[in-house]
C-alpha cells in the first residue's frame, strides 16, 4: 500500500496511472514540522517551488537520517532572477512567506530555478529531515541548515487541500545568511509547498 500527497489529487491520479480515491482517514503523518518526520508506509509527496529571496544560491533537499542518503529536490542555477543582467536591484524588507518582488526574487519564470515540481518517496519507518544549503555569489560563504534547527516555518497540512493562499503544507526558510535589508528574519529565503490532497493507491498486483 502506498499513499500519495499531491498538489492536485486528480492530476496526481492520472500521473501515477492508477485509479485512486481520496482517503477518508489519514493513515500517515499528515503534517510537516521542525521534528524529524517518519511515515508508517512508503509515501510519495509532491513538492512545488514557489519563490526564493536573497542573494545566495540555494538548494533544498531531504535527508534520510536512517541511511544518511540525501536528495536535492530544488536547486538554484543562479542566485536570483536579475543576477548577471546589470539590472538595478531594489531591496526592501520582506514579509513572511513570499516576501516582496524587490527582495532579490528567484522564480522558475525568471530562470533561477529550472523545475517547478518534484516528488519524493519517503520510505516506511525511516526518519527524515529537510535541509537548505546556501552559498554566497562569491562562493566564500556557505551555510547549511536543517529543519530541526527551527529556521523553517511550517504552515498547513499535507492533506489539507487549499486554505487561503496555501495548498497543502508550506515550508518557509530563513537561511541566516547575509541580511539584505536590516534584520529581516522574514522566512522567505526559500519557500515551497508540499502535498495538498491525499490519495490512497492500491499497489498493482505482482505478476
Amino acid at each position: 500500500m502506498r499513499q500519495l500527497y499531491s498538489k492536485s489529487w486528480f492530476i496526481g491520479a492520472i500521473a501515477t496511472g492508477l485509479i485512486s480515491t481520496l482517503a477518508t482517514s489519514v493513515q500517515a503523518q499528515d503534517i510537516f514540522d521542525n521534528r524529524a518526520l517518519q511515515f508508517p508506509e512508503d509515501t510519495i509527496v509532491e513538492f512545488e517551488f514557489l519563490e526564493s529571496h536573497g542573494a545566495y544560491l540555494a538548494a533544498f533537499g531531504v535527508r534520510n537520517e536512517t541511511t544518511g542518503e540525501e536528495t536535492i529536490l530544488f536547486q538554484e542555477v543562479k542566485p536570483y532572477d536579475a543576477f548577471g543582467t546589470n539590472q538595478p536591484i531594489q531591496t526592501s524588507r520582506g514579509q513572511n512567506d513570499l516576501g516582496t518582488q524587490a527582495d532579490f526574487v528567484g522564480t522558475v519564470e525568471g530562470g533561477t530555478i529550472p523545475n517547478q515540481f518534484n516528488e519524493f518517496m519517503f520510505k516506511a519507518n525511516n526518519r527524515y529531515v529537510f535541509f537548505l544549503e546556501s552559498v554566497s555569489p562569491t562562493g566564500q560563504t556557505r551555510r547549511r541548515i536543517v529543519s530541526t534547527q527551527n529556521l523553517a516555518q511550517f504552515n498547513g497540512r499535507l492533506d489539507g487541500g487549499r486554505k487561503g493562499n496555501i495548498t497543502g503544507s508550506r515550508v518557509s526558510w530563513e537561511d541566516g545568511g547575509r541580511v539584505e535589508v536590516g534584520n529581516d528574519n522574514d522566512f522567505d529565503d526559500f519557500v515551497i509547498e508540499a502535498g495538498g490532497y491525499l490519495i490512497d493507491m492500491n499497489c498493482p498486483p505482482i505478476w
